[in-house]
């Protein structure tokens, strides 16, 4: 154990670089703050799959919708509605993080609810996490941000196509 590990009274799970590390981990987060061609490819499965997904839902439930026009907007607006969610809990995953990394104090509970304390983290510590917030964690949120108000668009367009025919 180095110095750093004494000094720091935060449990390890409730330490910002270890709940980076475990979210950086995590299949279902990563992605979105690989490069930009992984998000891209990954971002695209997820709204393929998702519009087929939705489609065969939607023939399976009714089979008004095959003889339907606007079949193909409705089932890309529902997989676009399911790839909002999705992109919405990784925003929210990352943001708290980023939040974490950048607060020059750490919250945290020794045991419960109850206790809780605060840490104000040493200087080095702090330019660690913030530097670790704005090369690796903020391009990510920026580009999830971008992501949603693109997708929040289109599906906005699509619903006043529909609703407007």
């Amino acid at each position: 154990m180095n110095d750093s590990e004494y000094i720091c009274p935060v449990p390890k799970d409730q330490r910002p670089l270890n709940e980076y590390q475990k979210l950086k981990e995590s299949n279902n987060f990563v992605w979105c703050i690989q490069d930009k061609m992984t998000f891209l490819k990954s971002l695209f499965y997820l709204l393929v799959s998702s519009c087929l997904g939705t489609s065969l839902v939607l023939v399976a439930s009714s089979f008004s919708f095959t003889n339907n026009k606007y079949f193909f907007i409705y089932s890309s607006l529902a997989g676009i509605a399911i790839v909002i969610v999705l992109c919405s809990r990784l925003y929210l995953g990352w943001q708290y993080i980023y939040s974490r990394l950048m607060e020059a104090t750490v919250p945290y509970e020794e045991s419960g609810w109850y206790d809780g304390q605060v840490w104000i983290k040493p200087p080095e510590v702090l330019l660690q996490d913030r530097l670790i917030g704005t090369y690796d964690v903020y391009p990510g949120l920026l580009r999830l941000q971008i992501t949603l108000v693109s997708l929040l668009s289109i599906l906005l367009l699509g619903v006043t196509l529909i609703m407007n025919t």
